[in-house]
């Protein structure tokens, strides 16, 4: 874990390895192209107890439940992993695929059905060009710690992203960051990246931009570049 300080905070932030560089530029760009497939693998795959579990770094993929077009996508997301160097050993038995990978990173990846979105909004900050830093823990000069997704730092302003998944949010995760953008003494903004918007859920009110992602990566960057660009224009 690296670390960056600042007058008013301090931000400790995940780094990887060449190998998980390796896998993450593979796997974002899996998404990227192919954000059908990627849903279809998404919504009946990863977040489908019965075709996946855990153990440690270990995957445990269900064979014969896997439809035809389920497995094509599977396959897929398989050989990302194997071209990249993740894949450490693999076990068939009983009609399951035990995969053992590189590191807790990769497992969480897969195990934290969420984090997609948050490696996605990492990796458009950067083609953007953006100091970023993906799966922060942000120091306050009152000495509270709160784990933000992806941090974005310009000349000293500070863009705190959360990101979604799902709906499984409300308005306390909002004030939340709100909150902590407001401790930090500086000119600091709250983003809220989500592909499925909560019902009574107030974005304005708490001051959180939304930036909803659409399975369409050209459309989001642009989104994101376009709010960053309006509230860096605003202060000047």
């Amino acid at each position: 874990m690296e670390v960056y300080e600042n007058n008013n905070f301090l931000i400790c932030y995940n780094t990887f390895d060449e190998i998980e560089a390796k896998f993450f530029e593979k796997i974002i760009n899996y998404i990227i192209y192919y954000p059908i497939d990627w849903y279809n693998f998404l919504e009946n795959i990863l977040k489908n107890r019965l075709m996946i579990s855990y153990g440690n770094t270990a995957l445990i993929v269900s064979l014969e439940i896997l439809t035809p077009q389920l497995k094509n996508s599977f396959n897929r997301i398989y050989d990302c992993m194997q071209s990249s160097g993740v894949v450490l050993n693999v076990i068939e038995t009983k009609g399951f695929l035990i995969i053992y990978v590189y590191s807790k990173i990769i497992s969480d990846f897969f195990q934290n059905s969420g984090y997609w979105l948050e490696y996605v909004t990492y990796y458009a900050s950067l083609e953007l060009g953006l100091c970023s830093y993906r799966g922060a823990l942000l120091k306050t000069t009152d000495g509270k710690i709160q784990e933000v997704d992806v941090i974005i730092e310009y000349n000293s302003n500070l863009f705190l992203i959360e990101c979604k998944d799902t709906h499984t949010y409300s308005n306390d995760d909002l004030v939340k960051l709100n909150n902590l953008r407001k401790i930090i003494n500086s000119n600091t903004f709250g983003v809220f990246v989500c592909s499925k918007k909560a019902p009574n859920v107030d974005f304005l009110k708490h001051e959180i931009e939304l930036i909803k992602y659409k399975f369409d990566y050209l459309e989001f960057r642009n989104n994101l570049k376009d709010y960053i660009s309006r509230k860096l224009i605003s202060l000047n």
